[in-house]
């Protein structure tokens, strides 16, 4: 386990890639299955009940895993598929974890300064995910970012259209 949180620290501070990863199903299905109880209580925790959060969190994890996989098929690099989506689902998993207590405590205050870390720790998971589609594609970092932005938008209008939220 230590071993696990050492890679998902390092993976997030752009040190390894995803090269650097077994390409075990066993452990992109376990990064998989705690990357979804982190989302759901991520997303149980603005407010949202047990249902729609294992919903949207489902569809979170199904889309980036979709996009990954029709990416890699375009560009003929299919054999890359376990190891990239393991550092994915790792590194989300990581960010996902300092994420919660940021979004509890902007639930209850709505404070700027939660506000800005919040945002703060958006930026910094579109650049690992920058970092790790370079290594994936061989692309440079900054195209692998531009991808992490078109992609996070793209993510998140389409969880904000399938799965609104009502107050």
């Amino acid at each position: 386990m230590k071993a696990l949180l050492n890679t998902a620290v390092d993976l997030c501070l752009l040190r390894l890639g995803p090269q650097h990863l077994p390409a075990s199903p066993i452990l992109l299905l376990t990064c998989v299955l705690l990357n979804l109880l982190v989302g759901v209580l991520m997303v149980t925790a603005v407010n949202m009940g047990l249902a729609q959060a294992l919903a949207e969190s489902l569809f979170e994890i199904a889309f980036m895993l979709g996009a990954l996989y029709l990416a890699l098929r375009v560009y003929n690099k299919l054999p890359r598929f376990n190891q990239t989506a393991t550092a994915l689902m790792l590194s989300g998993l990581l960010l996902g974890l300092f994420s919660l207590p940021l979004v509890s405590w902007n639930q209850r205050s709505q404070s700027l300064l939660s506000g800005m870390l919040l945002l703060l720790l958006i930026f910094w998971s579109i650049v690992v995910m920058g970092h790790i589609l370079r290594h994936t594609f061989n692309i440079p970092l900054n195209a692998g970012i531009a991808v992490g932005v078109v992609y996070t938008l793209l993510s998140l209008n389409l969880t904000v259209l399938l799965f609104p939220v009502t107050i």
